[in-house]
């Protein structure tokens, strides 16, 4: 993992450990002057955390499993991505539409790059995950397209019935689910020493996430649409219930499910089946959607992306940075406790209206405690790497 992209994951996991406890500070009306943002939380997250891992590993992951020279680092990929997300994040906060604009062509670029760099690995002794990661980056740049015309009236003329549903699902249920699929199709092998499954039963679960994607995405865009968001529920709910189910398996059956890493991993998916799983009663009318689709994104993105990303982002610095064969899943039982809770407590505000301000503001307090091992523990490797660096 490049040090550039290292850098900025720690920085931002440590801006995203102060926008959560503000955002519960805010909630439970201890402070007012600066109320957080609730898209700008979650970007920090994904933009900001986790894009910077899967940017930074991708290129180097891909190359050492299909048995090619290490690529260089690509510092037009890293400069666009993050100068693209800092503008963006500086258009939200002020309503910009032009800085809007730049951030999201930026950040589109970047992808653009990744999604080339990767494209040209294919072939020869590509690894099974290659075409999680292209099509993920392929459902990355839709998400782009429809999240930056939102805010400048794009919608419209792309006949966009639901954009911002249309836009969480592609970067969602699209881009972070495949990727992430793919990680584990990767990274389970490595972790367990045995594969994730057979080649068959990979590409399966590839079709059916990509094809359910592509249904979930198709069905807001068209202005709710039964079938194709119907079908694409089922198709992508089934896939990702096997991918989980497999990985438990080989946990289980290589001894690593005792660890407060692989709960991370497992359990961080309980908050991506749960919007799939209200999605119905919504559909039907049996449950008011404002609210649920409102807070739901910040339990989804706290619970699963920033759950998986505390188990395996120390991982992949520890193997990739520090070079450290038999590397460990990071997190520990109290990040775990307080990730888990912490979304318990948001989904708990949805419906218990009342008492919906403390329980976001607990649900945020309790987040926040989560990241608190998970920046220690990239500290501690960044400050390894270095010395080491200096040292030789």
């Amino acid at each position: 993992m490049p040090i550039p992209y290292l850098l900025t994951t720690l920085l931002f996991t440590f801006v995203a450990l102060l926008a959560a406890t503000d955002a519960s500070l805010v909630s439970i009306n201890l402070v007012s002057a600066f109320p957080a943002l609730r898209w700008v939380r979650v970007h920090f997250i994904t933009l900001g955390i986790l894009s910077q891992v899967i940017f930074g590993l991708l290129p180097l992951l891909v190359a050492s499993l299909s048995k090619k020279s290490r690529p260089a680092m690509r510092w037009d990929i890293w400069l666009t991505l993050n100068v693209g997300f800092v503008a963006l994040v500086a258009g939200f906060a002020g309503m910009n539409h032009p800085m809007i604009f730049t951030g999201g062509t930026l950040i589109f670029i970047s992808a653009t790059l990744l999604l080339i760099q990767l494209w040209n690995v294919r072939g020869g002794d590509a690894p099974e995950s290659l075409k999680f990661y292209i099509t993920g980056m392929f459902y990355l740049l839709v998400g782009i397209i429809i999240g930056t015309g939102i805010y400048l009236n794009w919608s419209d003329t792309l006949y966009i019935k639901i954009p911002l549903e249309a836009h969480i699902h592609a970067n969602s249920w699209g881009f972070m689910s495949l990727v992430f699929a793919g990680l584990l199709v990767d990274f389970v092998p490595m972790i367990t020493g045995r594969p994730l499954s057979s080649t068959k039963n990979v590409s399966i679960i590839f079709w059916g996430m990509t094809l359910g994607a592509f249904g979930l995405v198709l069905g807001p865009w068209l202005g709710g649409s039964l079938p194709p968001t119907v079908s694409g529920l089922i198709l992508h709910l089934s896939s990702t219930i096997w991918l989980i189910v497999l990985t438990i398996q080989a946990f289980k059956a290589s001894g690593k499910l005792n660890s407060a890493g692989a709960w991370h991993l497992v359990s961080s998916y309980t908050w991506i089946t749960a919007p799939i799983l209200v999605a119905p009663f919504i559909l039907l009318g049996y449950l008011e959607g404002g609210s649920i689709e409102s807070i739901a994104p910040q339990a989804l993105i706290y619970g699963w992306v920033l759950q998986f990303g505390i188990a395996l982002i120390p991982y992949i610095a520890r193997r990739f940075f520090l070079k450290e064969e038999n590397s460990q899943l990071g997190g520990n039982w109290v990040s775990l406790a307080g990730a888990t809770a912490g979304s318990l407590f948001v989904w708990a505000s949805i419906f218990i209206v009342p008492a919906r301000g403390v329980l976001y503001g607990i649900g945020f307090a309790l987040y926040a405690i989560a990241l608190i091992h998970p920046l220690k523990e990239l500290a501690e490797i960044a400050r390894t790497g270095l010395q080491k660096i200096e040292a030789s």
